[in-house]
């Protein structure tokens, strides 16, 4: 799966998703995203403050999240619990949809891996409806523990994550300068093999 930041032109697909999961939440007796959120503007000031990510198979957008960095108001009023860990700044995931016709597919928790690991962390935190059961088990899935309840429209679980060392990505971005001393290392210690 190919992660990335989202592109205005993504808009329509992104509110096709967006509208499968508020159907899906509705089939499920939940009142999460019942009420006109999240809205296309709100991905477009996602996509314009570069925290809309999607996430690609085989050139389909099949996956969609808003990743912040910082500080939550409302996570500051946790109760009925409390944070494990109260560090000032973290990333939260927030609007995390997956195309229907990949649902049941593990994509989301591929998906907010992939997030996790592409992002410095350590610490990370998702909220959701107390009848969204399928995001609580991927967040459980993914090391997220249950710490509290957070006031934001209405009620949410809240979950926390402390990433490990090992949920670094392997990849690393490389300029063409770059590209070429490795290049050229890697020549000179095939030569000192001969």
């Amino acid at each position: 799966m190919e992660i990335r930041l989202a592109h205005p032109k993504e808009v329509s697909a992104i509110m096709e998703m967006i509208s499968g999961a508020q159907a899906f939440l509705a089939q499920s007796g939940s009142d999460q995203w019942q009420n006109g959120y999240p809205s296309s503007d709100i991905i477009i000031d996602d996509i314009l403050e570069s925290r809309g990510y999607v996430g690609i198979i085989e050139g389909h957008i099949v996956a969609y999240a808003a990743v912040y960095q910082g500080n939550e108001a409302a996570y500051n009023k946790i109760y009925d619990g409390k944070w494990k860990h109260n560090n000032k700044i973290y990333v939260t995931f927030h609007r995390v949809a997956v195309n229907p016709e990949f649902r049941g597919q593990k994509v989301a928790q591929t998906f907010l891996q992939g997030l996790i690991e592409g992002h410095k962390g350590p610490d990370f935190r998702i909220d959701t409806h107390e009848k969204n059961l399928i995001m609580q088990h991927i967040a459980e899935k993914l090391g997220f523990v249950y710490c509290g309840k957070v006031p934001l429209d209405g009620e949410r679980l809240a979950y926390q994550k402390i990433k490990g060392k090992s949920e670094t990505a392997h990849f690393q971005e490389m300029t063409e300068d770059d590209r070429w001393m490795v290049r050229t290392e890697e020549s000179m210690m095939a030569e000192d093999l001969d």
